[in-house]
């Protein structure tokens, strides 16, 4: 049945683009709109994709809206949603947006179901504004059924996806055995479970001495994931040298993320950059032993780019043994403890401060990675040597 339904909310900005085959009866149109403010119940009968929350792909949706390293990129990372509809009003005195939606099988959403869900299930936990893309499409009704299908069928096959066919992520298989987390990590795109061995490899590297030039730090193990799974496919074999510390590695990471409102002086919560919501234990511990069948949960989200540098200082405890392993100088959490984990945080803080408290400047300052690097060092040399 056709009836016309008229879909009226604000956008921020506007702009229109004829169609250069078929001006006079198709268009798009690119909005750019506030996540607050996009319409709440638009129809969804065209796409083909039924949404569900629970996968690894809605997992990152949230994370880019939610998260605090990201800030308020929600809208360069997310390619946004994709509408069909007969027709686009808009009046730029109220920069009121109206999309007329009359066929149910023909117009609405075609794509971006999960990431539209996803807006609507986080909406009111934002921790700041964000903004979405739409793309609207008018005068595709005839050639509906080809778009549609093109567009919920062009994702590509990831790197880590190939890898773990052709068995090249099997060192990584068999270095976690027998760890917590073990059976929650995602080998292949679209996978369910939480951890991505992309996020595995990374935290791995930046202990991966052998594979950092001297005076240089492992940055791009948190600002390329991509370059990290490369670098770890052209040179897998030498991971094998974590065989004895790979579980400190990342009981150590999980414990800096625990510990910090503790070493932190004055109320963490309160900081822009921290995740926090009226100190309910939302944020999960995701490489820690589970709490029956949930993650260990702590009440501050700890960004990324505060626990990488941390723990890029904390390869300095890392050598090579005598037997061609890995092996540390001193226990990394009872050395975190008691000598450098004050100092650390402190020095977090303080580059998070001069860098307008964004995480993701911090997690990619070379400066504060060779700061927190040397503050270790210097400490070691002095109180353990």
């Amino acid at each position: 049945m056709t009836t016309t339904i008229d879909y009226k909310f604000s956008v921020f900005a506007l702009r229109k683009m004829p169609d250069p085959i078929d001006d006079t009866n198709r268009s798009r149109y690119f909005a750019l709109v506030k996540v607050a403010d996009l319409h709440k119940n638009l129809p969804k009968d065209t796409n083909p994709r039924k949404q569900n929350l629970k996968t690894q792909v809605a997992k990152k949706i949230a994370d880019g809206l939610m998260a605090h390293d990201t800030g308020q990129l929600f809208h360069l990372l997310n390619r946004g949603l994709l509408i069909s509809a007969e027709s686009v009003d808009f009046d730029n005195k109220t920069n009121i947006i109206t999309l007329r939606l009359p066929n149910k099988e023909k117009h609405g959403l075609v794509d971006g179901g999960h990431t539209y869900e996803t807006i609507k299930t986080h909406i009111k936990d934002m921790p700041f504004d964000q903004f979405v893309t739409l793309e609207i499409m008018t005068g595709i009704e005839d050639d509906f059924t080809v778009i549609a299908g093109a567009r919920n069928t062009s994702v590509q096959v990831k790197d880590k996806s190939l890898a773990e066919l052709e068995g090249k992520l099997d060192i990584v298989h068999n270095l976690l055995k027998g760890l917590p987390f073990e059976q929650d990590i995602n080998y292949v795109e679209f996978d369910e479970k939480f951890i991505d061995v992309m996020e595995v490899i990374a935290i791995m590297t930046i202990f991966h001495s052998d594979l950092v030039k001297k005076g240089s730090h492992p940055i791009s193990c948190y600002s390329s994931k991509a370059s990290t799974l490369k670098l770890y496919l052209k040179q897998s074999s030498t991971y094998l040298k974590f065989t004895d510390v790979i579980g400190d590695i990342f009981k150590l990471h999980d414990h800096i993320k625990r510990s910090m409102k503790d070493i932190y002086k004055g109320d963490f919560g309160k900081l822009k950059e921290i995740g926090y919501k009226k100190g309910k234990e939302k944020f999960p511990l995701y490489y820690s032993p589970k709490v029956g069948d949930d993650y260990e949960r702590i009440k501050y989200d700890v960004p990324s780019g505060f626990t990488y540098p941390i723990l890029g200082a904390m390869r300095f405890l890392l050598k090579t043994g005598e037997t061609g392993s890995y092996e540390w100088l001193h226990d990394p959490i009872k050395f975190y403890n008691k000598h450098v984990g004050k100092d650390l945080v402190e020095l977090t803080m303080e580059a998070s401060k001069e860098l307008g408290r964004n995480p993701m400047a911090v997690g990619k300052s070379t400066r504060h990675w060779n700061g927190l690097y040397n503050q270790v060092a210097t400490t070691y040399l002095t109180n353990c040597k």
